[in-house]
């Protein structure tokens, strides 16, 4: 997102908060670098604003909390609440920026939406060390708090789909950091109910988590992501490809900084050819995560060459 905006000229609030930038940056990149693919998304705070988080939008960088929402969890917790998604422009301007790129590319490009998970988004609201102790001192009030968020993200991923989006992807990285033992108790079920929701629309379901899910890929098979984004911190993920259902894969894999910004334009085709080796149709190579603003040009060129030279041959 960060090096689409940049290779486009356009300051990262600007980016964040107006779809039309945003799009005539993304598909900019697209044709520039030979992607099928688009993300309506820019910044983790776009629900967290709605809540009430107070976000500073710096003018040419990532937008930061400068006061957390929930400080007192018995005095606080109360504002975490349904959301009136129409009443948010930060919210509302990513389904325009859908429906913007629908209008202007027909089903020529595959438009991914976005929505924060219900983990990732309390720790927006909450700050993660507290958001963490929550599950311990207060998990029946914490449950109750992840059911509102997930049915607010619900109704967004609805307004997403109906605006033209062929998959919705769900960001939760607070996951990897809290162990397969508390995701399953409080996350999976609601992971799972997002993605059968998003397949009751008729789209595909994007998970992705950053860190380490080792531990929890299994679940993500098991609840039938179709798309399931997987860091350069997961060692082996060809381990789990006899796992995957038809239709499901991998993305990613690739470390966005070590290979894809700072490698050579030879680093990218050989990290694209062994991970098809290892697991062939079953992943899309690519970064594992958001690659840094500053990636040479000339790496993503080979990369986005490498990936279609080598699935070519197969």
């Amino acid at each position: 997102m960060q090096f689409a905006a940049l290779k486009a000229g356009v300051p990262y609030s600007r980016y964040c908060l107006e779809h039309e930038q945003q799009c005539r940056a993304m598909l900019d990149c697209a044709d520039r670098f030979g992607l099928d693919y688009v993300r309506a998304a820019g910044f983790p705070y776009c629900e967290a604003g709605a809540y009430g988080l107070k976000v500073d939008y710096r003018y040419d960088a990532l937008p930061v909390c400068t006061e957390l929402l929930i400080r007192d969890f018995e005095a606080d917790i109360g504002k975490i609440r349904p959301l009136d998604i129409s009443a948010s422009h930060a919210m509302m301007n990513r389904v325009e920026g859908i429906a913007l790129y629908r209008r202007l590319r027909g089903d020529s490009l595959f438009i991914c939406g976005h929505c924060e998970g219900p983990l990732a988004e309390y720790v927006d609201l909450r700050g993660m060390s507290d958001a963490f102790l929550d599950l311990y001192d207060y998990p029946d009030e914490v449950e109750k708090t992840l059911r509102i968020i997930t049915d607010n993200a619900k109704r967004w991923i609805t307004l997403q789909a109906q605006a033209g989006a062929d998959c919705i992807s769900v960001g939760d990285a607070a996951c990897s950091q809290i162990g397969p033992a508390l995701y399953r108790e409080f996350i999976l079920p609601l992971h799972r109910e997002l993605a059968a929701h998003i397949h009751s629309l008729g789209k595909y379901a994007k998970f992705h988590i950053c860190g380490d899910i080792t531990a929890i890929v299994p679940d993500l098979i098991e609840i039938g992501v179709d798309i399931i984004d997987v860091d350069h911190m997961v060692k082996d993920p060809d381990t789990f490809a006899g796992e995957l259902r038809d239709g499901q894969v991998f993305c990613g894999v690739i470390d966005p900084v070590r290979t894809i910004c700072c490698g050579t334009p030879a680093d990218q085709y050989c990290a694209a050819e062994d991970l098809v080796n290892r697991l062939g149709r079953k992943v899309i190579p690519g970064s594992g995560c958001e690659i840094p603003g500053e990636t040479p040009e000339e790496n993503d060129l080979a990369l986005a060459k490498a990936v279609d030279e080598i699935t070519g041959k197969r």
